[in-house]
């Protein structure tokens, strides 16, 4: 069968097949099970994947504008689940003219280290988890930067330019209140030291008055660790080796995250998140 020419492939593509284009390009990396939560209303859990995605990700797959990874998360046993997608080059150049947007570098299919993939996925179940949260409250996620849009640069104390790199930076808004968010995805594969290193980074950021003079408040900053040992662990650190003004610092297992945007400043037990009052 010959190859389709770009129009002709860009005809064969419904709403749906550009919104999870879109959507892998924006991770790098999602899962099956990933993609079926965003674009297929597969509910959070191990459910089956129904058998209409699977279907869709397997075409586009054919057409050449998704693939998957050789290894799965979960082994074997996770089944279609696991598969991990990327875009291809090919979709790439349909996304930006579908888009309009200018063109970009070519994308390298290729298989990333352990370490990179599963932060990667990490981070993207952060952010699925907090789409759930929002569209099932009343708390909208206004504002959503991943990396590298969400780093910020300052100037250090010998003048020279420094980078702070968030996972995330995140606004949500309830009522008429905004809260502020820079979140870090913590897999436990690093020693505590670079978690404290990084947390005087944020307070040397926080000293520059960079974030504030743009939106008034300084974010919270919340960790988000893979377990209870973790979170207990760092939180101990932290107490004794940093100083938390204004509990700028918030660290919750993955399940809790959800809760702690949900009650935003005021209640969940361990944070006071950096809110300002907006005009509704």
């Amino acid at each position: 069968m010959r190859p389709f020419r770009s129009d002709e492939l860009a005809s064969r593509l419904g709403e749906r097949d550009w919104e999870i284009m879109t959507t892998v390009r924006s991770f790098k990396y999602l899962t099956t099970r990933q993609i079926c939560r965003q674009h297929f209303g597969l509910a959070a859990g191990n459910g089956p994947i129904p058998r209409h995605a699977n279907h869709a990700l397997a075409r586009l797959r054919e057409l050449g504008l998704l693939t998957n990874l050789d290894r799965r998360i979960g082994g074997v046993r996770a089944g279609s689940g696991g598969h991990v997608w990327q875009i291809t080059d090919l979709a790439r150049r349909l996304l930006g003219e579908h888009l309009n947007e200018p063109a970009s570098g070519r994308i390298r299919v290729f298989e990333p280290s352990t370490t990179f993939l599963e932060h990667t996925l990490a981070v993207a179940e952060v952010v699925i988890s907090l789409q759930e949260v929002t569209s099932s409250t009343d708390i909208t996620l206004a504002h959503l930067q991943v990396e590298p849009e969400c780093w910020r640069s300052y100037l250090g104390l010998s003048g020279e330019t420094r980078w702070l790199k968030p996972d995330l930076a995140v606004v949500t808004e309830s009522g008429n209140f905004e809260d502020h968010w820079f979140i870090e995805v913590d897999r436990a594969t690093e020693p505590p030291n670079r978690i404290i290193k990084k947390c005087h980074q944020y307070q040397e950021y926080r000293r520059s008055d960079r974030e504030q003079a743009k939106i008034e408040v300084f974010p919270a900053v919340v960790w988000v660790v893979p377990n209870e040992r973790r979170r207990d662990q760092l939180r101990g650190r932290l107490a004794n080796e940093v100083t938390n003004d204004d509990q700028m610092f918030t660290v919750v297992t993955t399940p809790d995250l959800g809760a702690l945007i949900a009650t935003g400043a005021t209640d969940f037990k361990d944070s006071k998140p950096s809110r300002k009052e907006g005009e509704k």
